[in-house]
Order: structure tokens, then C-alpha cells, then sequence
């Protein structure tokens, strides 16, 4: 079983993969992982280019190390759709509220109005289209029972 969750930065992946891990799921930490899976640090966008065909060999690694995997990454949903049963976007329509999280993150002002620009335009969710996926938002007010719903009904 392969769970990934994706989304831009700071709408709070890493935190509902730990609640996942609690189910008895392994979570994939790709900040162990960037200099394996990346062709380079790209120091003007200050993050690492990805390849997709890397990332996705120590994807099947994991899975096939362990019974259930989540992967938490705002590019997760790149993997191919034949390998993953469950793809959770997060999203956050609160933009201030998102705003603050990234600037607490210290990113620059660059980082920050690419990745603001990037939950307006929903770019994860439209990049994971073909995805068995299930769409929360974080800045509405039922989410964690929408979200608690789905990790004991599916999970």
C-alpha cells in the first residue's frame, strides 16, 4: 500500500504523514533522500531538481521493503499512478495563513510568492489528475474530521 501526500509547501504534509505512520505505516523522508534523487542543487530557486526516474526507483525500494509506505512531498505526485493507491492533496485557501507558515520557514520573498502562486493555480492537484485522489483544505473548518474520517475508513 502506497500513500502519498502532496501539496505546496507548508500546508502541512509532514505532519498528517506522522499521524499515518501511527496506523502502522512507514514514512519516506525525502530530505534524507535529496542528494541520491536530485541532478543538482539549483542555488537561485534554492531547492534540488528531482529525477523522477530516481525518486521513483527508491520508492519502489521502500514499498517493497515495507508493507505500507506514505511519501509526504510536494512532488509525490509525480510518481506514476500505477504505483500509488491513495494520493491526498492538501490544500490551503487561506493565503495569509499560508503565508506565514513559509515566511516562519524563513523562505525568501521569491520562494514565497512562487510557492502562494502555486496553491492559487493549484498546481499539485493539477499535475495529480489520473490519481485516485482526495482533496482536503487545510484552512476549512472541518478538515481534521474529514481528514480523521478518511485515515480510519481507508487507511
Amino acid at each position: 500500500m502506497l500513500v502519498i501526500i502532496t501539496g505546496t509547501p507548508g500546508v502541512g504534509k509532514t505532519t498528517l504523514a506522522k499521524k499515518i505512520v501511527k496506523l502502522g505505516y512507514t514514512r519516506l523522508d525525502l530530505h534524507d533522500h535529496y542528494k541520491e534523487i536530485s541532478t543538482r542543487y539549483d542555488r537561485k530557486k534554492q531547492c534540488y531538481d528531482i529525477d523522477v526516474k530516481k525518486f521513483t526507483a527508491l520508492v519502489k525500494k521502500k514499498v517493497k521493503e515495507h508493507e505500507k509506505v506514505v511519501v509526504d512531498s510536494h512532488i509525490s505526485h509525480l510518481l506514476p499512478k500505477k504505483m500509488v493507491d491513495l494520493c491526498i492533496i492538501l490544500t490551503c485557501s487561506d493565503l495569509k495563513k499560508l503565508k506565514r507558515r513559509l515566511v516562519a520557514r524563513k523562505y525568501s520573498k521569491k520562494k514565497i510568492e512562487e510557492n502562494i502562486q502555486a496553491e492559487i493555480f493549484q498546481v499539485c492537484l493539477e499535475e495529480a489528475k489520473g490519481h485516485n485522489v482526495k482533496v482536503f483544505d487545510v484552512a476549512h473548518k472541518d478538515f481534521t474530521s474529514k481528514i480523521n474520517k478518511l485515515i480510519t475508513k481507508v487507511l
